[in-house]
């Protein structure tokens, strides 16, 4: 699939006006663009690469005319579009959760080994920001070490449900900061100057269905140290960038120089040793995983803790769907 001909459901979302920028910069070559809408105007159009190209509206869509439909945001009416899409053979990246079971899981940064099947995957899911931070630390030290167990705080903030997460943020805060009542309208209760201490519903051994479906990503690129994982997540009133706090164990003998050499050693992750590290600065418009306070755990053997700073928008999310199209234009 040399040339791409790509329908975007989403192009107008943050997730989409990334995907396509990025594409731009790496002078990505399109066969056809198709951005589509469920209200878009007859005569509206966008730009890309010097060309417009009219804005479609979903109903009126020729899945004939493209070979790749990517969803780029949380739609309730997408589903009858893949599936027109899939019986018209078309591949499907699906960023907005369509049907994530459906398909293959895809991270980007992983070896090609780890993700050459997109050359033959007909549905394609980026993995989700939070399963993408835990398995770009935990992937490449795997490989070389024997992990025991995983305990793991992810303490996500409100873009990881997308754009209305933000939203909803912003309005809460501007109406406590002139003192008026707020109903949310998103999360289950107040966001602003709180924090909810779980994500999804809470299963019958207390762990929530959020959880559970990061550790079943995780499973095709982990195997059975997504076994060992023990994740708690929480949400908390911060626009972009994800944190994580993780304790990790081994069964073999392990330094902590021999650790921070592991984690240093891994593809898009940097140490940060000189500064306390936040998701205002580290969490947005960074590529890079950010890692500091790494130290062995007291009282126990071959275990170590760390702090983890990721931008869940970008390196969790657009950067997957980018590694895909690159993928994609390889085919």
């Amino acid at each position: 699939m040399a040339e791409i001909k790509l329908a975007l459901l989403g192009y107008d979302t943050d997730i989409g006006k990334a995907l396509t920028e990025i594409m731009e910069q790496e002078g990505i070559e399109l066969a056809d663009y198709i951005p589509l809408s469920y209200t878009a105007d007859e005569y509206d159009a966008i730009g890309y690469l010097g060309k417009n190209y009219q804005i479609q509206r979903v109903e009126e869509f020729e899945p004939e005319k493209a070979n790749v439909l990517m969803i780029a945001g949380n739609y309730s009416e997408a589903g009858k579009l893949v599936a027109q899409a899939r019986k018209s053979g078309l591949v499907i990246v699906d960023a907005g959760e369509v049907n994530v079971k459906e398909g293959r899981i895809f991270v980007d940064g992983l070896a090609d080994a780890d993700t050459d099947f997109v050359y033959d995957a007909d549905y394609i899911v980026p993995m989700s920001s939070e399963a993408t931070m835990l398995s770009l630390i935990l992937k490449p030290i795997s490989e070389r070490m024997t992990i025991s167990s995983v305990s793991a705080v992810m303490m996500e903030s409100v873009s990881g449900i997308g754009d209305s997460g933000t939203a909803e943020l912003a309005r809460e805060s501007i109406s406590l900061f002139n003192m008026r009542d707020i109903a949310p309208r998103i999360f289950p209760s107040q966001m602003a100057f709180n924090v909810h201490t779980a994500v999804g519903d809470i299963n019958l051994d207390d762990t929530t269905t959020h959880e559970n479906n990061v550790i079943d990503e995780l499973r095709p690129v982990l195997g059975e140290t997504a076994d060992v994982i023990n994740l708690t997540s929480v949400v908390v009133p911060v626009f972009y960038g994800h944190t994580l706090s993780m304790n990790i164990s081994f069964l073999e003998d392990i330094s902590l120089d021999e650790f921070k050499n592991l984690v240093a050693a891994a593809p898009g992750v940097e140490l940060v040793d000189d500064e306390e590290l936040t998701p205002v600065k580290f969490g947005k418009k960074e590529d890079k995983l950010y890692i500091s306070r790494i130290r062995a755990l007291k009282g126990q053997v071959s275990s170590f803790t760390l702090v983890a700073v990721m931008d869940n928008f970008l390196r969790g999310v657009v950067l997957n769907c980018m590694g895909i199209i690159r993928k994609l234009s390889l085919k």
